[in-house]
């Protein structure tokens, strides 16, 4: 398409979450509302100015359209069949339609559908009643779409198990222009939203494994362990906070909860070392849907200058190369002896930070914009 004006519906239902996948969406709009008509379907109007200032997007040229559910739609249960067939109705007036749904899968009706899978589409559990208003109501097999678009090799290789479409990787962006090295302390530091279940960030085994580096090793003695991340409203999630937070007490280990911007960019450039461990103790052959399915904090943190040492599961080991410039681990052990190495080499440590800072700009925003350009097919 090389036409201006485009109609693009774009239908994200998790906007009041501020992840990464509303980060990736978000760019998304951005980049196609530059010369063309953008609109966001809700149900539940965002906070604009809270996705913006969080995860430093612009959003100014994109429409919010919202659409109300009576009450006893809500009382019934069944908001998301109601929403389905709305849905179904509204995708007619767009040229493009883009769902970010990871529950359920409105049937699309625009002259191009594209559906991005956020998550291998593995062990989803229904009842009888479940899979038969599934089939009535929703498209669980993606026939009405013409493109799947996935963050990764990894979530690619798990969704042609399950579907026949044409399948796109659009890796997500790294603002590599906002995170930049600054005078590095001794700080390992961990980022991810706080919560329990399917997709957990692992921070309480994380502390649990710097405590034990604490306090068997002297070299560890001056360094700090900080995590960042949000948590909502959530009572589960509340408490696994709490029970971190707990677990941290009388260790130089420092919580940033529902931070800033600004604050986590300071915090990245003062970091040495950064941890993931999204998956640690799961099986990714059986659960492959609670890896990390790309990790852009990883990106954020190697353009700061933190060598990654982060589990070797899901889409991590896409990001850093093994010894090249980063490390991935498989267990707790590794994770404790690449870091105990790491804090004692100082060359190694600026070696790595170097050679991470080189390789995240292969995932820059600018390759983003063009990637999303080609993959939407829009010339310049």
């Amino acid at each position: 398409m090389n036409r201006d004006n485009v109609k693009i519906g774009i239908y994200a239902p998790d906007l009041s979450a501020y992840g990464g996948g509303e980060k990736y969406i978000c760019k998304i709009a951005e980049i196609l509302a530059e010369k063309n008509d953008v609109e966001f379907i809700v149900f539940e109007k965002p906070n604009v100015e809270e996705l913006e200032s969080r995860l430093n997007v612009d959003l100014q040229g994109v429409n919010i359209r919202k659409f109300e559910l009576n009450y006893f739609v809500k009382v019934l249960h069944l908001h998301q069949h109601v929403k389905a067939f709305l849905l179904k109705k509204i995708t007619k007036q767009y040229d493009i339609f883009i769902n970010q749904d990871i529950n359920t899968v409105i049937p699309a009706n625009s002259s191009k559908n594209f559906y991005i899978c956020q998550i291998p589409p593995t062990n989803i559990k229904r009842s009888i009643f479940e899979r038969v208003m599934a089939r009535t109501f929703f498209d669980q097999n993606l026939k009405t779409y013409d493109k799947i678009v996935v963050y990764s090799t990894f979530v690619k290789k798990w969704v042609e198990k399950y579907f026949d479409n044409k399948i796109e990787i659009l890796n997500p962006p790294v603002d590599i222009e906002k995170f930049h090295p600054g005078p590095k302390e001794n700080k390992i530091v961990s980022v991810g939203r706080f919560f329990t279940g399917a997709h957990s960030k692992k921070q309480l085994d994380m502390i649990k494994i710097f405590k034990e580096l604490y306090d068997n090793n002297k070299s560890v003695k001056n360094w700090e362990y900080h995590l960042a991340g949000g948590v909502g409203d959530i009572p589960e999630n509340k408490e696994y906070l709490r029970l971190c937070q707990e677990e941290s007490k009388g260790y130089p280990i420092h919580f940033h909860v529902n931070t800033s911007l600004e604050n986590l960019i300071d915090l990245y450039s003062r970091s040495k070392i950064f941890w993931h461990a999204t998956g640690f103790n799961e099986d990714e052959n059986k659960n492959p849907e609670i890896m990390e399915h790309f990790g852009i904090t990883t990106g954020e943190a190697m353009s700061a200058g933190c060598v990654p040492v982060v589990i070797n599961k899901g889409g991590q080991p896409e990001i850093v190369r093994d010894g090249v410039d980063g490390f991935v681990w498989n267990d707790s052990r590794e994770l404790k002896e690449i870091t105990l190495k790491l804090i004692t080499d100082e060359y190694l440590l600026k070696e790595k930070s170097y050679a991470a800072i080189m390789r995240i700009k292969e995932f820059g925003m600018d390759n983003f914009v063009n990637n999303t350009k080609k993959l939407f097919n829009f010339k310049e």
